[in-house]
């Protein structure tokens, strides 16, 4: 039986995060950025007082790329969202988080498109009240996430078939393996200006925090093998940088997936990229497992495209990311020949198991459908506990992580959340003078510590009172 939830308030609050480099993606460059944290408050059906988390990062030109608008317009339209799902969710009569969540996630898309938003910028709002409601019920009945979708109990109602009606009759607990993912394999993000070797860093730009800082050096330091790289759309500039590339990663056995950012309207030119690589650096285009989305969202499923995307992904898979706006974005895409889709918890994580059990489905038909873990910068506590609880739920063995290349460790948590974190979670992290920084192992890192009733946050790691109220907060603090 599905738990009831009544959700009776809901709490904005804000947190400034400025990273310690430039983070350059598509065509934005991120140097600092807001953290939008929601506690949410509610009842259980059996009268339970319960209280859950969620938190994402505002980020500029993800959600939505449209030129004519500043980075300013990005945040007040996601804030817009969000405050639309809570109007809706704290309004709806007690129900299960599905059911909640697909009232809420309806209805806050009618509202954007009443502003003109695009659906996934739209939808975000909703994958927030989502997040906070499955933490609620999970501390409430007591159990951890990747238990709460193996019970038979169904505790969240979950319903495939109201997703995507091929899933009809599909239980959620076939969709996720019977123990969650004990570690997982760092994918490193090479930025568009990330240094590669220490000698790419100018005199000035030395941050001498502690922290690798280049390419060469992270790998060095904590054994990385996978790695996220990024290209601009200009075939010279990014022959030259994967050259360099190439020369830095090449030693480690590794594996590379390759992320056009919507640098593209037309695959030809793409193509003729992925033929040169292949030719110049047959090592590095061996080691590419799949590519991340290179054409413009406008244009990225549009059937005359469809030839070249199925011949691409015949031999590196192509998914779709910044075009999965809507719940049945990742099935248009497998018609036009994209192999996979990215689950990042800003987009959703009952449609990331629909698009699991999609793919898992369609690959029995013996073409194989990947779910891929990627991560516009989820950072410590909540953004990124809940990031991890759900990849290991789905059991991925790796995931892009670059948050804590951009931004220094807990650096920008109180002492008190830096000191829980560290109680808590002393195998995700490890003690770095003052702060704390991510643990990263040979390349891995640890989630054990993560398995905790809801979805991975300990109420001791966060501190709301440090932040600021959505009321109070300006977008000029930043």
């Amino acid at each position: 039986m599905s738990v009831t939830l009544r959700v009776s308030d809901i709490d904005f609050r804000m947190r400034n995060v400025r990273t310690r480099m430039p983070f350059r993606y598509g065509v934005a460059t991120l140097t600092s950025v807001p953290i939008l944290h929601i506690t949410l408050t509610g009842e259980l059906g059996n009268g339970t007082q319960v209280r859950g988390y969620s938190a994402d990062i505002l980020p500029p030109k993800w959600f939505d790329k449209d030129p004519a608008k500043q980075y300013q317009d990005n945040v007040e339209d996601l804030l817009f969202s969000a405050e639309s799902a809570a109007r809706v969710l704290t309004q709806t009569a007690p129900a299960s988080v599905f059911e909640l969540w697909r009232e809420t996630y309806d209805a806050t898309l009618s509202a954007g498109d009443g502003r003109g938003l695009n659906h996934l910028t739209a939808a975000h709002g909703s994958t927030l009240m989502e997040r906070a409601m499955i933490d609620a019920v999970g501390r409430g009945i007591g159990l951890p996430y990747h238990s709460m979708l193996r019970s038979a109990d169904n505790p969240l109602g979950i319903d495939l078939g109201q997703i995507l009606p091929s899933l009809k009759g599909m239980a959620i607990a076939d969709t996720v393996p019977s123990t969650p993912s004990a570690s997982v394999a760092i994918r490193h993000t090479v930025g568009l200006t990330d240094p590669i070797d220490d000698g790419d860093i100018a005199v000035e730009d030395w941050l001498s925090d502690g922290l690798p800082q280049s390419l060469r050096a992270y790998i060095d330091v904590q054994g990385l093998t996978h790695f996220k790289v990024k290209i601009q759309g200009d075939a010279e500039l990014d022959l030259e940088r994967l050259r360099q590339i190439s020369r830095v990663v090449e030693a480690t056995d590794c594996l590379i997936s390759l992320d056009g950012n919507e640098q593209y309207s037309d695959l030809e030119p793409f193509e003729s990229l992925l033929s040169r690589l292949a030719e110049d650096l047959p090592a590095f285009y061996k080691s590419i497992s799949y590519i991340e989305q290179p054409l413009e969202r406008s244009v990225a499923l549009e059937p005359q495209q469809a030839e070249r995307i199925r011949r691409i992904s015949e031999t590196k898979p192509m998914i779709v990311d910044e075009s999965d706006g809507d719940l049945e974005t990742f099935l248009q895409a497998i018609d036009v020949g994209y192999r996979g889709v990215s689950t990042k918890n800003c987009k959703g994580l009952f449609k990331a198991l629909a698009n699991a059990a999609l793919a898992q489905t369609r690959s029995r038909e013996g073409t194989v459908f990947l779910l891929t873990a990627e991560d516009l910068m989820n950072l410590p506590v909540v953004p990124l506990h809940q990031d991890l609880t759900h990849l290991a739920a789905l059991g991925l063995d790796h995931a892009e992580r670059n948050g804590h290349h951009y931004v220094r460790g807990l650096d920008h948590l109180t002492e008190s959340e830096r000191s829980a974190c560290l109680g808590a979670h002393n195998s995700l992290y490890k003690e770095d003078g003052a702060s704390a920084s991510l643990a990263v192992h040979e390349g891995r890192i640890d989630l054990n510590s993560l398995t905790i009733p809801g979805l991975g946050v300990d109420s001791d790691t966060v501190d709301t009172s440090s932040m600021i109220p959505l009321s109070d907060w300006h977008f000029d603090s930043l």
